[in-house]
């Protein structure tokens, strides 16, 4: 067994201690004579977000010892620390040896891919702290939580890990860590102590039961007035609503326990999907009041991440590409599948609102209109397909620059329209009888009840076998290629009407900027605009445009005044010099999309899969 504890050892410094104790035998270390060794590693990227983070740059020191004696340990790799144990701690007569080592963590990330600890709380991912012993990963674990301290106020825990019987505990099965004290957690193997992420803190907690499951809903830094009881009663059709898509019948969810826990913050926006929890970050003035009836604008979004990371307990947590299996965490895992393990995610987090009644159906063609015109609106669907996009996740889509909108596509949001597509298409063809849900469902016992991965070209016979129809021609159409997606047809065979509408601009100029005191500085020029035209680039200050000095109020005024052809004289620098251009502004491109019931009904129509 593995013994990690995890102290809050110096939270004004933001800094948390691990140490690690496990016993060795003599055919477990690698090398021979008295040259033996075995190796630590960290984690360098998370599932669930496609980017190398080099976790390890946080960590400051490793040290070890071998029984009461210390040993050398070396970092051997950018994520690896070699523990050297020499003939003398190897006694004849000892089965095994004892390994101790610890090491200190910097911990001010406030993300929910990272970890972040300060006096008022703490919050840590597995990857961002647990080291691990090559050979070790299937090995059992109990992890110990300390804080140290006196006349400290008691934080409470959450972590979907199960706690050691007799625990004190909160009324919704919180621990309680006090000043002095200590929990206990156990995990099965490595891969599930870093898939159970912990908050803790002064929480605000409340719970509901969905379907015979307890959901935890576990909140840091909200205001006072927080409704989460509001909050607890909205998730709770949406989660019982998914748990029945996969298992109609036995209506079971893949856990016990379900810990959802929000970092409310002044601006911030994230989710991350984990076996049995979620962390995600959100506004705190977006969030519901008590005894304020009308909810924030911006909480159906918020709803909408909450469904999308719980979407994903089924959808990537346990139905995953084969790549995933098991996943490599020392270097990138490619696929291009992701568009549907995010993407259709994308799909269904707003379609399970919309079914749970927690959204109406004007909201939902709102939302839905929003994602369209998001992918139509950069060009760089029309330079990469939505396949390579899952593909090139980790060099493009997480490493997004100036040229983004011009060069890439988001798995996100077209998969999700791609699942649009599909679903619409089977719905047509069976004349609703079946759809996307059968799909998912026979994915769920195929791949997520076995643990066995997608195979890359394996998604069509999926849904030839789940609805009895053939979209392997398309499918491979709609993901491999550039070509836009039937979106109005799929649409229409539920009754609706695609169409864009125009927007308050008279012109367009195809640049976006931040304003600035002396000017806009230039953040995106989008290709075959005519920014791209004057020969504007990202980088540059725009101080004078239209014979003026530009200010937002004017920027606003010529967008809404000028005519198309007109010539705007553009004065800029780049770095230290300067330049000067015509812009000859373009007709006015929307970037809106509309829909609508079809006025006349041609033809026969099916169901609509939001519908209740």
């Amino acid at each position: 067994m593995l013994h990690y504890q995890v102290t809050v050892a110096d939270p004004k410094g933001h800094y948390f201690d691990v140490q690690l104790q496990f016993e060795i035998a003599r055919e477990q270390l690698q090398g021979t004579g008295d040259q033996r060794w075995i190796d630590l590693s960290l984690p360098t990227w998370i599932p669930g977000s496609y980017l190398i983070r080099e976790f390890a740059r946080n960590v400051l020191f490793v040290r070890a010892r071998a029984g009461s004696v210390e040993i050398a340990c070396n970092r051997e790799r950018k994520d690896t620390w070699r523990v050297h144990v020499d003939g003398a701690q190897l006694a004849p007569t000892s089965p095994a040896l004892l390994i101790q080592c610890e090491w200190r963590v910097y911990a001010w990330d406030l993300s929910v891919r990272g970890a972040h600890l300060d006096d008022t709380h703490g919050f840590f991912n597995g990857t961002s702290l647990f080291l691990c012993p090559k050979g070790f990963e299937q090995e059992a674990i109990e992890l110990t939580i300390s804080r140290p301290g006196e006349n400290l106020q008691d934080w409470l825990i959450a972590c979907g890990l199960p706690s050691q019987p007799g625990t004190l505990k909160d009324p919704h099965g919180c621990p309680v860590l006090r000043a002095g004290g200590l929990v206990k957690f156990q995990a099965t193997d490595f891969d599930s102590l870093i898939d159970h992420p912990v908050e803790m803190g002064g929480l605000h907690v409340e719970s509901f039961t969905a379907l015979g499951v307890e959901h935890v809903f576990a909140v840091y830094g909200a205001d006072t007035d927080l409704d989460l009881q509001r909050i607890c009663n909205d998730l709770k059709p949406v989660c019982e609503a998914q748990i029945a898509l996969f298992e109609p019948e036995r209506k079971k969810a893949p856990f016990e326990r379900y810990v959802f826990m929000l970092h409310a913050t002044d601006n911030g926006y994230g989710g991350l999907e984990h076996r049995s929890s979620t962390a995600l970050l959100f506004n705190a003035d977006e969030l519901p009041q008590c005894g304020v009836e009308k909810a924030p604008k911006g909480y159906e979004g918020f709803l909408g991440l909450c469904s999308h990371e719980y979407f994903h307990s089924w959808n990537v947590k346990r139905m995953k590409p084969a790549a995933f299996v098991p996943y490599d965490l020392t270097q990138e895992n490619y696929t291009r599948l992701l568009w549907i393990f995010e993407g259709f995610t994308s799909y269904y987090d707003d379609v399970m609102l919309a079914r749970a009644g927690k959204l109406s159906e004007e909201a939902y063609l709102k939302s839905l209109g929003r994602n369209i015109a998001q992918v139509m609106k950069g060009p760089g669907r029309l330079n990469q397909s939505v396949a390579d996009s899952s593909f090139d996740a980790w060099t493009k889509y997480y490493r997004q620059d100036e040229n983004a909108p011009n060069a890439i596509v988001s798995y996100y949001t077209k998969g999700s329209l791609v699942a649009l597509c599909i679903d619409s298409a089977i719905r047509q063809q069976t004349s609703g009888q079946k759809c996307l849900d059968d799909v998912m469902r026979l994915m769920w016992q195929r791949k997520g009840l076995s643990g066995e991965g997608l195979q890359e070209d394996e998604f069509p016979s999926v849904v030839l076998e789940a609805t009895g129809i053939d979209l392997k021609q398309e499918i491979t159409r709609w993901t491999q290629s550039t070509e836009e997606l039937p979106l109005s047809d799929a649409l229409k065979a539920y009754g609706f009407t695609l169409s864009q509408t125009q927007n308050d601009e008279q012109i367009y100029l195809g640049l976006h900027g931040q304003f600035k005191p002396e000017g806009m500085l230039v953040k995106q020029v989008i290709n075959g605009s005519p920014a791209h035209a004057s020969g504007i680039s990202a980088g540059d200050l725009l101080v004078a445009l239209g014979e003026k000095k530009l200010t937002e109020t004017h920027y606003k005024r010529l967008l809404a005044a000028s005519q198309p052809g007109a010539e705007l004289r553009a004065i800029a620098f780049r770095a230290e010099r300067l330049l000067e251009c015509n812009l000859r502004a373009g007709a006015p491109v929307s970037n809106e999309w509309e829909i609508k019931k079809l006025e006349q009904i041609e033809g026969n129509t099916v169901p609509a899969p939001w519908l209740q």
